[in-house]
């Protein structure tokens, strides 16, 4: 008995030592599975960029078309630099055209406007019978004589608010129109102002797409340099192990 019993222990033991045996090489095989399955760290692709394409982009930024002209593309460079051209002449024919037409209003109502006659009419709450609403700034001249300030603020005045209209040479009170429109002259004078401010938008906008046209050539003198090149070295692989489906627990990848 003694004998069949030590024999049932070392079977016993057997079993319990190929019990441990199993789980640790289930154990092994999960911990190996999990390691290779874990993605290795990749190093980000390397873009090589040639410096032609910051030179081009300045080329271009400084005067539209130049970049596209070192790319070959004349083409387009001579597309770039027309319309740079056209928007220096809408910009420099609107802009003296507008400063013309603001000497000719200015000299229009300093002819035709004058500060004393309005003056008697300014009893600082009321002038021409209308409420006040802005100021009329004026100096002292040195032969002791007030004169208005004939800044911008006093053309536009002149021309907008009726506290201002009896100061017009032709102004009628007695007249069938209405208000500040009683002045003919203040009504050229009006016009010519609105032109003249017409034209300096016209400037403005004109300049506004002279700047947007050297931005848009710089970037596209940039991307249109052919100099871009990715190197990449690095590789990725996962190895996956499925200790529970042998037949196809078993998955090789490798990515560049």
């Amino acid at each position: 008995m003694a004998r069949n019993g030590a024999t049932i222990g070392r079977c016993c033991l057997v079993l319990i030592n190929i019990k441990k045996i199993l789980i640790t090489l289930i154990a092994g095989l999960l911990i190996l599975s999990t390691a290779y399955t874990q993605e290795p760290p990749q190093a980000p692709a390397k873009l090589k960029v040639d410096k032609r394409m910051l030179k081009n982009f300045v080329k271009s930024l400084i005067i539209p078309g130049w970049g596209q002209v070192e790319n070959g593309n004349k083409v387009r460079g001579i597309l770039y630099v027309t319309a740079e051209i056209a928007g220096i002449y809408g910009y420099k024919t609107n802009y003296d055209a507008g400063a013309e037409k603001e000497s000719e209003f200015k000299l229009f109502g300093d002819a035709h406007w004058d500060y004393t006659t309005w003056s008697f009419s300014d009893n600082g709450e009321t002038a021409c019978g209308n409420l006040r609403t802005h100021t009329m700034d004026v100096y002292t001249d040195s032969d002791g004589i007030v004169r208005p300030i004939k800044d911008h603020h006093f053309y536009e005045n002149i021309s907008k608010y009726p506290e201002f209209v009896c100061g017009w040479d032709d102004w009628d009170p007695n007249g069938e129109l209405a208000d500040e429109d009683l002045s003919p002259n203040k009504l050229n004078y009006v016009d010519m102002r609105t032109r003249s401010n017409e034209l300096y938008r016209n400037a403005q906008l004109a300049g506004t797409l002279i700047m947007v046209n050297h931005l848009i050539s710089a970037f596209d003198a940039a991307l249109g340099t052919d100099i871009t090149s990715f190197e990449s070295t690095s590789f990725a692989g996962k190895f996956y192990i499925n200790p529970l489906n042998v037949s196809r627990g078993i998955t090789m990848e490798v990515t560049f």
